[in-house]
């Protein structure tokens, strides 16, 4: 649907806004609250110094306008094509550009940070409450290329998903943001705050982020080869150390964007039949990913998140699944003989439904048929597994902790 000319009273207020910006007589500053100024036609319209918190500019044109230092707590601008637009120091406290374009726009300064919603609810017995609830910003899926969003405070931004290539993030406050499946190619992030921040299959090719502190930041299946690292601070941030044939690399970053889609774009990663021994592939996200009868002896998944990954009838001898996470893993008819899992979280998952509702089924991992021999689970946290059909001999269990596991032969080797 295109955007149709704005209605006389909206032009009207927009007029005296204007005159209002430049002292002229008539003016009047530009005050509405969760008015809707949606599926309208406002480019080059100047919004400077408004106040419009709550207000819905949903599908809207709106390039080339300004809303300078402008109060937009809360706005909604899901889908509105906001390229060349200015928000520089403008008030975006949870705020949503929920696939919006916003190419070549500028937030400089501006406050993109969660944003307090109070709603009024009523309790059991019928008495009106409020209930606060942080919400942060939401640029999911936002075409970002080229824009300008230095000294930004963006802690807690949702921006899986988004295409911000060659975008300026210089300076910003990115803590715990959200950048799965971004395409962040040639982005420039120098000095950014990015502590806790998740990059998991981000597209990080010719990216700066030199002085960056990635504190804790997780980085899983990112490929940093030619990532301007330069006095980046590092303590605690999960990463890969080695790169992994092209192939294999194109699977990491689609399955990256299908795992932030929620499955609606990207492509889960399926490894099913190829040979793959002593591939490296510790620190990567390959959650449900499917390596069905796949060669990976000697292979290697330290701190790899691998959540409901299949690896049935697989070749996994002597491979390194040490302090992984595996729960609701499954490994049946694999063979492991001498594979490390010291460390490892074996355990069971809770399944919640499209609307996120417990469903009371908890999936947890399974070794039917496998081959166990030699295997290493020292401080492993093993739960809910019936070892009964799996060959279980000469198993280091030393400072395990096995949960309600049963079928475990008596010659399973205990310290």
């Amino acid at each position: 649907m295109s955007a149709r000319i704005p209605p006389e009273p909206v032009l009207w207020a927009l007029s005296r806004h204007n005159a209002y910006l430049t002292s002229r007589p008539g003016g009047v500053r530009l005050q509405c609250r969760a008015d809707d100024f949606s599926d309208l036609k406002l480019d080059g319209a100047v919004f400077d110094d408004a106040i419009l918190p709550g207000c819905s500019f949903a599908s809207s044109s709106l390039q080339d306008s300004r809303f300078l230092r402008a109060d937009l707590f809360g706005s909604d601008f899901t889908r509105a094509d906001l390229t060349n637009t200015t928000f520089e120091r403008a008030d975006l406290r949870g705020a949503n550009f929920l696939m919006a374009v916003l190419k070549k726009t500028s937030f400089r300064q501006a406050d993109l940070r969660p944003g307090q919603i109070v709603q009024h609810v009523k309790d059991g017995d019928g008495k009106a409450q409020e209930k606060k609830q942080d919400v942060p910003v939401n640029m999911s899926g936002a075409n970002l290329e080229e824009a300008n969003l230095g000294h930004a405070h963006l802690d807690q931004a949702n921006m899986s998903n988004a295409s911000a290539a060659n975008a300026s993030f210089v300076g910003a406050s990115l803590f715990a943001a959200n950048l799965t499946g971004a395409d962040l190619s040639g982005a420039d992030f120098s000095g950014a705050k990015m502590k806790d921040t998740t990059f998991v299959g981000a597209n990080l090719d010719g990216a700066k982020l030199a002085g960056c502190d990635l504190r804790g930041a997780n980085l899983r299946s990112v490929d940093l080869t030619g990532v301007d690292l330069t006095g980046a601070m590092m303590a605690g941030a999960i990463y890969r150390g080695a790169q992994l044939p092209p192939d294999i690399e194109g699977k990491l970053l689609l399955h990256g964007k299908w795992i932030a889609s929620n499955g609606l774009s990207g492509e889960r990663a399926v490894f099913t039949g190829m040979k793959l021994p002593g591939v490296d592939f510790s620190s990567c996200d390959l959650r449900a990913a499917v390596f069905h009868d796949t060669n990976l002896a000697g292979a290697y998944f330290t701190k790899s998140q691998l959540l409901f990954t299949s690896f049935v009838g697989s070749d996994i001898r002597k491979a390194n699944f040490d302090q992984a996470s595996l729960g609701g893993a499954n490994f049946s008819g694999t063979i492991l003989l001498g594979t490390a899992f010291r460390g490892a979280q074996l355990v069971g998952v809770e399944i919640f439904n499209a609307l996120n509702q417990r469903t009371g089924k908890t999936i947890f991992p399974r070794f039917d048929n496998a081959d166990m021999t030699g295997v290493d689970l020292r401080g492993a946290v093993v739960e809910g597994v019936d070892f009964a059909s799996t060959t279980f001999d000469k198993v280091n269990i030393s400072g395990a902790d096995l949960r309600n596991c049963t079928g475990m032969r008596s010659h399973s080797r205990h310290k």
